[in-house]
């Protein structure tokens, strides 16, 4: 499978086009802008081209993903030549992580890379999945980023909402972000509290408001 994916499209019933989730909080989310334009200027100063030292992540972060998805699955992945070898070593650390996990928490998967649109709030997005330990549901992002940042949350919680909306009889206990180090192969667990989640859609549906209203102008 190659890196060249095209761009999710979310469409409501009646075929109207909605915006997704991440193009909401790209736009109006400015929480990391500082961190992440000090980050850009060590990198500079560092010789190295911000623009093509993020694609390259962004692309590792793709192969990670697809190769917890093929695990999932119990499916073999075959790796094309559209990957760097550098990309292919640092995305088997981060499935050598997400093994690691599922080998100590045991999940039972319910859901995974699951294509959600809410007629209820005109917006669309594609969480990782969801799974179940015992008796409780949970709902799951997979990060391969250097960190968890709050954007990360009001992620999750939107897709908690969505998820529900579609699936009235689901009721989702709590959220995890599973953030895979692509450098040491360590997972790193975080969960989130389902007060959380809500908070995070509440405070993401005044973005996707904002947005809106922005389109507007």
């Amino acid at each position: 499978m190659g890196k060249l994916k095209s761009h999710t499209a979310y469409k409501l019933k009646n075929g109207t086009r909605v915006p997704s989730v991440t193009t909401i909080l790209s736009g109006e989310c400015g929480w990391n802008k500082r961190v992440l334009m000090n980050w850009g200027i060590r990198l500079a100063k560092e010789g190295k081209d911000p623009h093509a030292y993020t694609k390259d992540a962004a692309d590792t972060g793709t192969l990670a993903h697809e190769r917890c998805e093929a695990d999932i699955h119990g499916e073999e992945y075959v790796i094309t030549d559209d990957w760097t070898e550098n990309q292919i070593q640092r995305s088997k650390k981060a499935l050598d992580a997400f093994r690691e996990w599922r080998s100590i928490a045991k999940p039972k998967f319910m859901e995974a890379e699951l294509k959600m649109v809410s007629e209820k709030h005109k917006v669309g997005g594609t969480c990782d999945g969801i799974f179940k330990i015992g008796k409780k549901i949970y709902i799951y992002d997979i990060k391969t980023s250097r960190d968890v940042y709050d954007e990360m949350k009001l992620q999750l919680g939107i897709y908690t909402q969505m998820a529900e909306e579609l699936q009235p009889k689901l009721k989702i206990h709590g959220g995890v972000i599973l953030r895979l180090d692509k450098e040491t192969g360590d997972f790193h667990y975080h969960a989130i509290h389902r007060d959380t989640l809500d908070l995070g859609a509440k405070i993401f549906l005044h973005f996707l408001e904002t947005y809106r209203l922005h389109k507007e102008l």
